[in-house]
């Protein structure tokens, strides 16, 4: 009685209840021994289990037409480009490593989600990434960025990746705990795909890789220490998972990260309904490590794989050709649960439902409520400005707006010289061309989850439509606080309902993505929360170059319109924030179902080459749109308020479903026809110029002047 007693106890201080533990028991028969019990609780953690997100996760819509495999169905999300080819992609994030070694940290998430995609049978390509940082102000800031930039550029070089795009914002909620949000893209032939195929017992597993170390072995929710990247190793990983896949010598491939070689194992059971028989001395690994920390080491560049016992040779030849440590260190089994042997003893059995992502045992249910808003009719309490000269040069210095700018100056056109609203690729061997939009603004999630969400969703299909393309997927990182908080967890509930009701509307459907909480930063001694950061990284697909659409002007004298309605509205706005100091208000106007005729317009117009350039409205509002179209080729613009419209609210207003674009004076008569037919509400509201910047006959200075001011302000 006093040993149950006992054991109990033990039992409860690493997390699991007696009713955990009674149904741990009944699941193996016995009694666990305590590296068992151990392994159980690791594995039951938030990090590893999503046990307190998985539910929401889980009901997000991940099924349609193009979708190979969805969110939850493989580590990374794979969507049908066209008969013979698909498109692998995953979004992945290393927030709390950024936070501490923001090299390592960033390095290592580009290397994770390469192999996630890798263990599919496509090359990793294309990266892009979503970053944030705190407080412009202070040291630190600049200091975690350049690191954080240099890991990923670094890691990104060694593999040969295309660096297509970041999306950088700042706020001090990000101070201590930046968000480093990292995508990763490849293409591979729909034969070539490492996607359900079948296993069968007395088929080989080996490890390849790194040796396993004991760093960043988990003991509790977070871990140890940080571990460190090898980009070279990290190439030859994916040249040998490639080779391996065209020879046909390998049938599943598994990560190794996060609870390491057990997790691994749990999903390549969980996927067959066999099991697993592992000799851990086989493992190569540093001396005196124990057992649990070989099976739970986070080392990075590390898989293993299953391959037919009648490939042996061939895939030991394949590896020793390129170069690669590996070993072979068990097979299938017959027996359906996990078996981990030291030389000839078995050291640990385990049923690999048990610790399935979506086992029921492991969640925990937490409550959440609607998430507080603020009332959007206070624009009658803001001053209108007086003189907007002096709001202009407020506003092209805000941190937010200046590196927004400095991106699409010195990135954007750099790599590409006829620009989009996303990021074209030239992925794939077909006409089609696959491009990516990335959407994640924090602002209008603070102020309505719900909402700002789809707002992020309907904001990435926009930008993909105005480049020509047709969105096809998505993959999510939900990046927040402490689930414990009721704030913060309702604040999560909420957004993955708005990513799941726009989501199904606009069909576009959740093939993966990552959910990371407990990020918080330190203020006066008490830990803050950050706000609430969906990021969305949205594939699409253009039928071909020729559909291509820029958001540069290219011709002096054609018309400016815009597709939507202005209006009324400065809600969640950086003009609100910046120059009035107000950051407290509703998410700006959105609706749905207008969304949806916009995006359907705009796709006609481009079809039928009547317009000249599209550019979706966003942070900064009107005004900052045009600068962004205007800069390129030097070009101005010479536009006019309505005056039914506050003018602050014209030019800086970020109301939705809004895109500008350019009509040369030959094309304008049948644009206005189409957009008459639409019933889409449009207004002319000027024309492209030389050079100059007037807005309703007043000048506001040259083109060249602001471009100057970008490219020499450095995000750097």
């Amino acid at each position: 009685m006093e040993k149950q007693k006992y054991i109990l106890q033990e039992t409860e201080s690493l997390g699991i209840n007696q009713d955990s533990y009674r149904k741990i028991c009944e699941s193996l028969g016995r009694q666990p021994n305590w590296l068992e019990l151990q392994i159980y609780a690791i594995m039951w953690t938030e990090n590893v289990s999503y046990k307190s997100s998985i539910r929401w996760v889980d009901a997000l819509p991940n099924k349609g037409d193009k979708i190979i495999a969805g969110a939850l169905e493989a580590s990374a999300g794979v969507v049908e480009i066209n008969e013979e080819e698909c498109c692998v992609f995953k979004m992945g994030t290393h927030n709390h490593p950024s936070g501490i070694n923001p090299y390592q940290g960033a390095a290592t998430c580009v290397g994770d989600v390469c192999r996630d995609v890798v263990s599919l049978g496509a090359r990793p390509m294309v990266v892009l990434n979503s970053l944030r940082f705190g407080d412009t102000s202070l040291d630190r800031t600049y200091w975690l960025m350049q690191e954080v930039m240099q890991g990923v550029s670094d890691y990104a070089n060694m593999l040969y990746l295309e660096n297509i795009g970041s999306e950088i914002f700042y706020h001090p909620s990000y101070n201590s705990n930046p968000l480093v949000n990292v995508m990763v893209a490849g293409i591979t032939k729909k034969k070539h795909l490492l996607y359900q195929k079948k296993l069968s017992e007395g088929d080989l597993i080996y490890i390849a890789g790194n040796i396993t170390k004991a760093e960043g072995s988990i003991t509790s929710d977070q871990t140890d220490r940080i571990v460190e990247s090898d980009p070279h190793v990290g190439g030859l990983l994916i040249n040998a998972v490639v080779a391996l896949n065209e020879a046909e010598s390998i049938l599943k491939v598994e990560n190794l990260d996060i609870a390491g070689i057990v997790n691994a194992c749990v999903d390549i059971s969980g996927s067959t309904g066999l099991g697993i028989d592992i000799h851990v001395n086989q493992i190569p690994s540093e001396a005196e490590m124990s057992v649990k920390d070989i099976l739970l080491s986070r080392t990075q560049e590390r898989i293993i794989f299953v391959a037919k016992p009648e490939k042996q040779q061939e895939v030991e030849r394949i590896l020793n050709e390129i170069s690669l440590d590996f070993a072979k260190i068990g097979k299938i089994s017959s027996r359906k649960t996990l078996c981990f042997y030291k030389n000839t003893e078995l050291e640990v059995e385990l049923n690999a439902q048990d610790l399935a992502l979506k086992n029921r045992d492991s969640q925990i249910d937490l409550t959440s409520k609607e998430s507080e808003t603020t009332n959007s009719n206070f624009i009658q309490g803001i001053p209108e400005p007086e003189d907007y000269w002096q709001v202009i040069k407020k506003l092209v210095k805000d941190p937010n707006l200046l590196v927004k700018e400095y991106l699409q100056i010195n990135m954007k056109e750099d790599r590409d010289h006829s620009p989009s609203d996303s990021h074209i690729t030239n992925l794939g061997d077909r006409a089609e061309k696959i491009c990516f939009a990335l959407s994640g603004n924090s602002v209008y999630t603070t102020s309505n989850p719900f909402v700002g969400s789809q707002i992020n969703v309907a904001k990435a299909v926009r930008r993909i439509v105005c480049s020509g393309g047709k969105a096809l997927a998505l993959n999510d990182c939900l990046n927040y606080g402490s689930p414990f908080e009721d704030k913060v967890y309702s604040q999560f509930v909420d957004s993955v309902k708005g990513i799941a009701k726009a989501s199904q509307f606009f069909n576009v459907p959740v093939v993966g993505g990552n959910v990371s909480f407990f990020n918080e930063s330190s203020e006066e001694g008490k830990r803050q929360a950050i706000e609430p950061t969906p990021v969305i990284a949205m594939l699409g697909v253009l039928p071909s170059m020729g559909n291509h659409m820029s958001y540069i002007y290219r011709n002096k004298g054609d018309m400016i319109f815009m597709i939507g309605k202005s209006r009324n509205d400065i809600c969640s706005s950086e003009y609100l924030s910046v120059y009035h100091d107000q950051h407290q208000s509703n998410v700006p106007y959105f609706n749905l179902d207008e969304e949806k005729q916009l995006n359907e317009v705009v796709a006609k117009l481009i079809e039928k080459k009547l317009i000249c350039s599209a550019h979706s409205v966003e942070r900064g509002g009107l005004f900052f749109n045009l600068l962004e179209s205007a800069m390129p080729l030097g070009f101005g613009f010479d536009i006019t308020s309505p005056a039914e419209i506050r003018k602050d609210a014209f030019l800086f207003g970020e109301a939705q479903g809004r895109v500008v674009v350019s009509v040369s004076m030959e094309k304008e008569d049948d644009f206005v026809d189409l957009m008459m037919e639409s019933r889409v509400p449009f207004s002319t509201i000027g024309h492209i110029t030389k050079g100059e910047l007037r807005i309703d006959d007043i000048s506001y200075g040259f083109i060249n002047d602001y471009k100057i001011n970008y490219q020499e302000n450095s995000v750097e």
